[in-house]
């Protein structure tokens, strides 16, 4: 998951130094050691608190110790955290100007990244056929392979097998057969059975 660097040892060096401190004074924030975005969960032993500034620090490091689509999770975490304002403002650690460009121009290369990933498979075609696959598709069936196919298909719907009374009202319905009709006693509307059984009869707001 992390990338074996020195950012890497930075972090665990921070985490571990959280773990063995007994008391930590004034504001803190918890982080989880391994982010809910990369698997993490709430789980006391992956929590651990820190001062704002260590917090900060953690998720720029963690921008730094991964890679792919979990990096691109971390630029946005540490974008967050660096935009992000809330009554605890002023207790957090100020970003600088370099910082910040650096967390910008990964996000914005991440946005990119997505966009063009996203068109790619929007986009995407099969792959070109090889010569021996087309010389197959174009040699023509016979008779028997035809024969074979129509045996096996025979009698199949492919999906959804429709009931006799349904079948014959889509026939009726293609041949221009009017649909039957029945007329609802309380409020002397015509309908059809369907509407009927939900809408008329006992159930008829005038009933």
């Amino acid at each position: 998951m992390y990338l074996l660097n020195k950012y890497t040892v930075w972090y665990n060096s921070i985490i571990t130094n959280s773990k063995n401190r007994v008391n930590l004074d004034g504001y803190s924030e918890r982080h989880h050691v391994i982010p809910k975005s990369l698997g993490g969960s709430n789980d006391p032993s992956n929590l651990v608190a820190l001062t704002a500034r260590e917090h900060f620090i953690c998720h720029l490091l963690l921008v730094r110790m991964t890679e792919g689509d979990n990096k691109r999770r971390m630029v946005n975490a540490a974008w967050g955290m660096a935009t992000r304002r809330n009554k605890f403002q002023d207790d957090r650690t100020r970003v600088t100007s370099r910082t910040y460009e650096y967390l910008k121009s990964n996000l914005t290369q991440s946005i990119k990244s997505n966009l063009a990933r996203s068109k790619k498979l929007k986009g995407r075609k099969l792959g070109p056929m090889s010569e021996d696959h087309k010389r197959k598709l174009s040699v023509p069936k016979t008779i028997e392979h035809r024969e074979k196919i129509s045996k096996a298909r025979l009698g199949k719907s492919w999906g959804y097998t429709h009931s006799s009374e349904t079948k014959n009202k889509m026939s009726d319905w293609q041949k221009g057969v009017p649909k039957e009709k029945i007329l609802c006693k309380h409020c002397g509307k015509e309908t059809s059975k369907m509407n009927y059984a939900r809408w008329h009869g006992s159930k008829c707001k005038n009933a």
